[in-house]
């Protein structure tokens, strides 16, 4: 895998032409510089490669990130009757390898304040249940205003 150091020592300048190529071959023909161009493409192509095979979301964690999500839904839906739905970096699969899952609750008649506070007790209640699939860790509810909601910080244990 190249480093972004490594792109420096071979970064063409204009017309895909490193300074060194330049004043060592003036003469060189149109095709040989566009064989040099390819080579930093192919170079340039690896290193991009190498980036995204270290941060793309594998096949085990896609099925772990997916085993939570569904956990979740069904807790609060089954408690509740509200639905679960992931959003920003989960579902466009963008997120990085220890990144969070974001989740939005939408509750029928529950007011914002009062599905927070229902979503906080199902999952505080689950943080004891020794039985549970997952261990749901630390259930805290901070009140930030992000997108005008109540935001609610959980750690779940997968």
């Amino acid at each position: 895998m190249f480093l972004m150091g490594d792109l420096r020592d071979w970064s063409p300048e204009p017309n895909g032409v490193s300074s060194e190529e330049r004043a060592s071959s003036s003469s060189s023909s149109s095709s040989n510089q566009a064989g040099i161009a390819a080579e930093y493409w192919q170079k340039a192509e690896e290193a991009t490669q190498g980036i995204i095979a270290q941060v793309q979301p594998t096949v085990v964690s896609e099925e772990r990130r997916k085993a939570v999500i569904d956990y979740v839904q069904r807790l609060i839906r089954n408690y509740l009757g509200c639905e679960v739905f992931p959003f920003g970096s989960v579902p466009l699969k963008t997120y990085l390898p220890d990144g969070d899952i974001d989740l939005t609750a939408f509750g029928g008649i529950n007011v914002e304040e009062a599905l927070a506070n229902d979503v906080c007790s199902v999952l505080e209640r689950e943080d004891h249940n020794r039985a549970a699939e997952f261990v749901v860790k630390d259930v805290q509810l901070i009140r930030a205003e992000v997108f005008s909601s109540t935001n609610m910080f959980l750690q779940i244990i997968a």
